[in-house]
This record gives C-alpha cells, structure tokens and sequence, in this order.
C-alpha cells in the first residue's frame, strides 16, 4: 500500500508499505512520530531516503502475511476479537476476493467467542481446527460457535488437515481465498 504520513517534523507522501491494512500504516505514522521525537526532541526530521528505505523493508511475520497464491493464502495471529476485527476489515481493505475460507483455531485462554463474532462476517467457510497446545480450544467448540453465527463450518483434526481442505475449497474458484 501506498501511504502519507505526517510525524512530529517532517510529511512525507505515496510512501510504499509492503504490508496489508490500514492498522499498518497507522503502525508506521506512530514508528515515524517515536523515531523523531528521539532524534532532537522531535524537532529533526527522519530523511526521505531513509524513511523510503526503512518503510519498503517492514515486515510482520504472522500478520496478514501472504503465504502462497493459487489459491491466494494468508496467515494472521489475530488472537484477540480487536485482532480478528481489523483482519476482517483489512482482508476486505486489501484484496478483491468474493469468498474467504478461514482456517480457525483459538487457544482456550482466548476469547473464542468474540473472535468469531469478527469474523464471521467475511468467513463464507469455517474450517475449524484446535491448535497443537495443550491449551488448545476444542475444534467442536469452535464449529458450535461458528454454527451459532449461521456459517457454514466443518471441523478439522489438525491444522494441516484444514489448511489442505481450505486450500481445496479455494482452487474451486479464483474469487476464493484462504486465510489461517
């Protein structure tokens, strides 16, 4: 995504962000507001090339990373319903797909429920897995929260068993996507 950001001393326009949603570019104004107020006081601005060089090598591993294409499959560690609530908005945001198959599992300290809620919405197929923790929610649980929504879900008994069945579902059409 292309991105302006204004810090404390300096504006800079159309920067690339190689990263999906708009969380992220307000992520990189608040980077770009801390590193000038530590280099004098926020009075000296961050130079152009750096800005440029620095924002172009931004990654985040585990956040709306892109993992294989045909199908398209995303990955994000949404783990909390704030989480899941800006990857709903940013797979919407940043890619033009009519269907998202979402591979789910929740840890059981989590709030399985709201995440859900987030992201049922934009889920045209839940494939309901549990996560390979001792603190694992139940893939059933999940699906009865998913089924409560009026989703269609299947249930899943590992993660490589429902990514494989996403992926599946997502090569049946190329407006269809995955995202774990």
């Amino acid at each position: 995504q292309l991105i302006s950001v204004r810090g404390i001393a300096s504006e800079h326009s159309d920067e690339y962000l190689p990263l999906y949603g708009a969380h992220q570019g307000h992520n990189a104004a608040l980077a770009v507001a801390a590193v000038e107020s530590l280099i004098g006081g926020g009075a000296q601005p961050i130079a152009g090339d750096i800005l440029s060089e620095g924002l172009q090598n931004a990654t985040s591993p585990g956040r709306l990373q892109l993992l294989g294409v045909a199908p398209t499959v995303i990955v994000d560690a949404a783990h909390n319903p704030h989480g899941a609530a800006a990857l709903a908005q940013a797979l919407g945001d940043s890619f033009d797909f009519d269907e998202w198959g979402v591979v789910l599992g929740v840890l059981s300290d989590k709030d399985a429920e709201g995440i859900v809620a987030q992201l049922a919405p934009v889920a045209a197929h839940v494939f309901a897995t549990a996560p390979e923790s001792d603190r694992a929610t139940d893939a059933d649980a999940i699906a009865d929260l998913v089924e409560e929504t009026g989703q269609r879900v299947t249930v899943h008994p590992s993660l490589a068993d429902a990514a494989m069945s996403a992926r599946e579902w997502a090569a049946s059409s190329d407006r269809r996507a995955v995202v774990i």
